[in-house]
């Protein structure tokens, strides 16, 4: 009976072992039938961050069997332009994902203080600020072109008015969403306000906070938590000149 179930422990240790795992194919150079993965990493004003490294790879999850195929790697130029040719395997076609993942530590240490750093925006579970996720790969002959793009920093201000607690968890706060990194599908970020998280609260019956945003499009929240019941306001505010903008107002 021991031997039965010492057998029975190999053989399963044996498949979970071949069910997940990670295969390195960057050694690997792509001689023929590669696919095509470029882009560019700039600032606003168009200067290209160089020697930026970007990770190209593939995983499938599954119920009982999740792999990830490590495929390339490259880095920026001069100008701020990646380009990756790989060999995509014929059963990661239309199934899983692909991957591209930069390191924000280099673009945190790149960039000048005018521009927003990783380390000021909350990375939320996904996407990541620093990854960007695709399953849209059908043939060989598919070119992929993602940049990623770094913002301008600016701010707005926002009162929160009228706020009277009448229960112990009320709450009436703001958040912003801003578009950052990969350009490609939903990529929004919370800024960080004064307390390092992505919201700031009313304190009193009446609050100014100043909100770090963008010049453009910034996609707010307005939480508002009263009673036990959730009654958020959403609204995309575009921002020309922080200095003449006037402030927004919300009631609680």
């Amino acid at each position: 009976m021991k031997k039965i179930i010492k057998c029975s422990v190999l053989i399963l240790t044996f498949l979970l072992a071949s069910c997940y795992g990670t295969e390195d194919d960057t050694d690997n150079i792509c001689n023929g039938n590669c696919n095509v993965f470029n882009g560019r990493v700039y600032t606003e004003n168009n200067n290209g961050i160089p020697d930026v490294e970007i990770t190209l790879s593939y995983t499938l999850n599954q119920i009982g069997a999740n792999y990830e195929r490590i495929i390339a790697k490259s880095k920026t130029d001069a100008n701020g332009n990646y380009i990756i040719e790989a060999f995509i395997k014929d059963s990661e076609f239309n199934v899983g994902f692909f991957h591209l993942t930069l390191d924000e530590n280099k673009i945190e240490s790149s960039i000048t203080s005018e521009f927003y750093k990783p380390s000021e925006l909350v990375n939320e579970v996904a996407p990541r600020i620093n990854e960007c996720s695709f399953s849209d790969l059908e043939n060989r002959n598919q070119i992929t072109t993602i940049d990623y793009r770094i913002p301008y920093k600016t701010n707005f201000t926002v009162n929160l008015n009228d706020y009277n607690l009448t229960t112990p968890n009320d709450r009436f706060g703001v958040g912003n969403r801003i578009e950052y990194g990969f350009q490609r599908g939903y990529n929004r970020f919370l800024t960080k306000q004064s307390t390092a998280t992505g919201f700031g609260y009313a304190d009193g019956l009446n609050t100014t906070l100043i909100i770090p945003a963008v010049y453009g499009e910034n996609y707010l929240t307005i939480y508002k938590f009263k009673n036990g019941l959730v009654d958020n306001v959403f609204e995309t505010i575009t921002i020309n000149n922080p200095n003449t903008s006037e402030p927004l107002n919300y009631s609680y």
